[in-house]
């Protein structure tokens, strides 16, 4: 006499998911009979009911629940079912875009603090006047945004400084700017960002590696033009021979795009490593602001605070490394205010300890310079 209930089947299925740090992991399905035997297991282990895992089955209706994910529990889960007439089984894959802990730890909202140390930052008697602190990077990375961020920081209003496009396939920024950062109560701040040209995948487009040597060495003037096919000439007028400490560079800043390092091509790296040796030549200290780490993380999008709990964040400045040759302790992942109305704490905690790190290192440059 035949079976009154049939070989086990599902009738919905366990997907694939993406759990935060601290919430529940929820696996459900149905089978199409109640007459089965169930058994849970995540990477071929089994698993049973208790601690933070629940296992419930009413019904046709199944469930896994695993409280408070951690970074452990991400891998394959798999739900049998079995009877006399036969089994089967589904898999879904789990996983925990976080660590369990952040990775680096920033002051977050102590924004105030890293301001104040800013604004009262004092120049020795004999050296430069300003700290100048060079941008580069490739086409639409977000350098000028970040200067224009910094200032929207100290104005305490979003500002337009610099300007910057959306989206370009070509630099925006065609020639060597020189931009002041003011605070609204205390004035010119002792630091200054020079912003140059982008480079392009093209040995005749974008910004030329000579160019942006010579103005390492302050041997470019302000609002001298760019011409990417011809890098400017010691006989060239624009060419200043005799640069003082002020017209220096007291710190080199890599700006890389987050969402579009594993893509970018060889060639702009190339370029950048290039400019990277010169500077070290020269003895400048080099830092990375990984910007757009909002489009590359959708965790980070939905909370800024999660930046340094992020598995992609830390993972992509790990190639950055790689790519650039620049140690991991001096890559700073940002966001730059792009549609913002209003100022936001976290953005600006990011983008302060970028600056305050940025400083740091070409104040250390230039006292090293006063010792030699």
């Amino acid at each position: 006499m035949g079976s009154s209930y049939p070989k086990p089947a599902f009738e919905s299925h366990i997907n694939d998911d993406k759990v935060k740090r601290g919430e529940d992991i929820v696996l459900r399905c149905e089978a199409n009979t109640e007459e089965v035997q169930v058994m849970w297991e995540k990477d071929d282990q089994r698993l049973y009911d208790g601690d933070r895992v629940r296992i419930r089955k009413e019904g046709k209706d199944l469930r896994l629940t695993i409280s408070k994910a951690k970074e452990e529990d991400e891998g394959r889960y798999t739900v049998k079912l079995k009877n006399d007439q036969g089994s089967a089984l589904e898999t879904a894959t789990i996983s925990i875009p976080q660590y369990d802990k952040d990775w680096r730890t920033i002051d977050w909202g102590m924004n105030q603090s890293i301001k104040k140390r800013l604004q009262e930052y004092k120049l020795s008697g004999q050296g430069p006047k300003h700290l100048r602190i060079l941008l580069h990077g490739p086409v639409g990375a977000g350098k000028s945004s970040f200067i224009n961020s910094v200032n929207s920081i100290f104005q305490g209003r979003v500002m337009v400084g610099a300007l910057a496009c959306a989206q370009a396939s070509t630099s925006f920024t065609t020639v060597h700017e020189t931009y002041f950062i003011r605070d609204k109560h205390t004035g010119l701040l002792p630091f200054v960002f020079s912003d140059v040209m982008g480079f392009e995948e093209k040995d005749s487009h974008g910004v030329h590696a000579d160019d942006i040597t010579s103005i390492l060495g302050g041997h470019i003037k302000d609002k001298y033009e760019f011409k990417p096919e011809s890098p400017l000439s010691e006989k060239d007028p624009n060419y200043n021979s005799s640069p003082t400490l002020n017209e220096k560079v007291h710190c080199l800043v890599s700006v890389l795009p987050a969402d579009k390092i594993t893509i970018m091509a060889d060639c702009v790296f190339e370029k950048m490593r290039d400019v990277r040796k010169r500077a070290s030549a020269m003895g400048i200290p080099q830092v990375v602001f990984m910007t757009r780490i909002d489009v590359l993380c959708p965790l980070v999008k939905d909370n800024l605070r999660d930046t340094y709990s992020s598995k992609i964040i830390k993972k992509t400045m790990d190639k950055c490394s790689n790519r650039l040759g620049v140690p991991m302790n001096c890559i700073f992942p940002v966001k730059n205010y792009h549609e913002e109305i209003h100022l936001n704490s976290n953005m600006d905690s990011l983008i302060l300890h970028a600056l305050k790190s940025t400083v740091d290192f070409a104040d250390d440059y230039v006292n090293r310079l006063h010792l030699l």
